[in-house]
């Protein structure tokens, strides 16, 4: 990390941080002694409020275009959700145009394995700006304190450390399983030593997801009780739910299965008539557990298409609509939903029909004719496998405030880890169980798995989240995950991504990997830009990986 340059003033009692840097992530240690920490906040832990806030707006701000040194957001960079687009954008069930519009397209193409690139950028700043939040609360609270205001604002900080590091190792190396030595991104913590400013290794898996998991550990510990007054903060539920996906990456069966129970006391599933109609934008929807949450104000007039409603929604005003751009389902996928499972649903058909659409309404235009309305400048017909899944603010077709909130964990992702984690820990039974339970109550009557093996099982729980995620940030993290072939087209090549788009990856090529910044190695001495910026694999083109399978849609 670059080493920035900190002053700890205390005024008023009240600890402030003057700092400036172009990501600001490495914290100076030894400023500020344990004495001074109870000074300022042990009997006054309330001044902590701010920057726990700052946490969870980390998730959803609008941030400046750091790149080009302006004021002006990037049209593509609106924090996680950006995070989540672009790598749904690297797996092989999100479609797109090939478009000069499409701010997306360099993860669709994989052109976005530069180190010099933007969008790759959006993750490691998003990621490290929340890792440097969370250390600057960590390095405030004493470490002995018994005031539980203290406790619960370190649990958070740990969540959201533990976030930030986990999203990083799955993108920037293989999973954690069989490939335990091999090196991720640099780990900070708010109490490592000075000189390691400027010359930061990478962590291997094993040392990154030993702290991930230590965090998070603690997290539930200190979360004991906290009972929050927005989801946009994380509490004892969510900790069990991060480490839920951790343990499940991990393969450490019997604790994702533990945990991912545990993440879902007290919440319910959505219901059959819930997904039945557009929506995955309010956090007040009784499944989901954490979420981003955005307000109208958070989105002014001149920046309402930069946030995920502008590149994701196909009711509300953004480059969706006025483009045409409308993230789309791979017609591979889509083919395999029964028409009996609630949500087939989600996308139109080949003939640009869907039930969902029975719940809107543009400008008097009602059901299936919105497919194809035309709106100079606002809208343009849908395509087939076009996206309804998420619902415009308020629900107003046409709306130019893209002020949804954006679902990071729901009720229904544990509930898929449960089953996958008890059938894989030997459990083959009670997982299908569970399963069958779930499909055949909210979302598919007719629903009956037929694996047969733990293996087979996997698969079907792949496809299952491959469908109910779709859109929300899951797709490529599990493909690593399951070390499975990127697989986007048929052997023929058949499949409705773009030409220039449509190919396939290997599990093992390491074009899966994303690059560091240039800015990091250009500061940080112990990354060689060559040598250690995972530069080995070869850039896909139209054709490429012909004849790969996935053993889920291409068999």
């Amino acid at each position: 990390m670059k080493a920035i340059n900190k002053i700890w003033v205390f005024a008023l009692g009240t600890a402030v941080m003057v700092s400036c840097s172009d990501l600001d992530t490495f914290p100076e240690s030894g400023i500020v002694t344990e004495d001074q920490k109870k000074e300022v906040v042990e009997d006054n832990p309330e001044r902590l409020q701010a920057d726990i806030n700052t946490l969870s707006s980390i998730f959803t701000k609008l941030l400046p275009n750091w790149a080009g040194g302006s004021a002006t957001p990037f049209h593509n960079d609106f924090s996680y959700p950006a995070v989540c687009i672009a790598t749904d954008g690297n797996g092989a069930d999100m479609v797109s145009d090939n478009s000069d519009y499409e701010w997306f397209s360099v993860a669709f193409e994989y052109s976005d394995r530069n180190a010099n690139y933007a969008v790759p950028m959006f993750t490691w700043n998003f990621c490290y700006k929340l890792n440097k939040q969370a250390n600057d609360i960590l390095a405030t609270i004493p470490a002995d304190t018994e005031n539980q205001t203290l406790i619960y604002y370190r649990g958070q900080a740990l969540v959201a450390r533990a976030f930030a590091n986990f999203t990083l190792a799955q993108r920037f190396q293989f999973t954690y399983k069989g490939n335990e030595d091999k090196p991720t991104v640099p780990i900070v913590t708010w109490d490592m030593p000075a000189e390691r400013a400027g010359a930061n290794p990478r962590a291997t898996n094993a040392e990154i997801y030993k702290l991930i998991y230590d965090d998070l550990t603690q997290a539930i510990a200190d979360l004991e009780g906290f009972q929050r007054t927005s989801k946009a903060a994380a509490d004892r539920n969510v900790a069990y739910g991060m480490r839920a996906r951790v343990n499940l990456v991990m393969n450490n069966w019997g604790e994702a299965a533990t945990d991912a129970e545990a993440a879902l006391s007290g919440y319910t599933f959505l219901s059959k008539d819930d997904v039945s109609a557009p929506g995955f934008n309010s956090a007040n929807s009784p499944s989901w557990i954490w979420a981003g949450i955005y307000k109208a104000a958070d989105t002014p007039a001149n920046y309402r298409n930069i946030t995920w409603g502008g590149h994701l929604c196909s009711f509300a005003r953004g480059y969706t609509t006025s483009q045409g751009l409308y993230k789309r389902i791979n017609s591979l996928l889509y083919n395999m939903i029964p028409d009996t499972d609630v949500r087939k649903g989600w996308w139109i058909n080949a003939s640009l029909e869907s039930p969902l659409l029975d719940h809107m309404d543009w400008d008097g235009v009602t059901g299936s004719a919105i497919s194809s309305l035309a709106i100079p400048n606002v809208k343009r017909a849908f395509q087939p496998y076009t996206n309804v899944k998420f619902a415009p603010y308020e629900n107003k077709c046409g709306t130019d405030i893209n002020a949804g909130d954006w679902c990071i964990m729901r009720a229904e992702e544990m509930l898929l880890i449960q089953a996958e984690a008890m059938a894989m820990g030997g459990n083959l039974g009670g997982g299908k169980s569970l399963l069958e339970n779930w499909v055949k109550t909210y979302r598919d009557p007719s629903y009956s798995c037929a694996a047969t093996t733990p293996e087979a099982f996997q698969s079907e729980i792949w496809w299952q989240r491959r469908v109910e995620l779709w859109g929300e940030g899951h797709a490529y993290t599990d493909i690593m995950r399951l070390k499975k072939n990127l697989v986007r087209c048929t052997t023929d090549g058949k499949s409705d991504f773009p030409d220039a788009w449509a190919f396939n990856i290997a599990a093992t090529d390491g074009i899966l990997l994303m690059r560091i910044p240039t800015g990091e190695t250009n500061a940080n001495a112990a990354i060689d830009p060559v040598k250690d910026n995972n530069n080995e694999g070869t850039f896909p083109v139209n054709g490429s990986g012909a004849g790969l399978t996935d053993g889920c849609v291409v068999k």
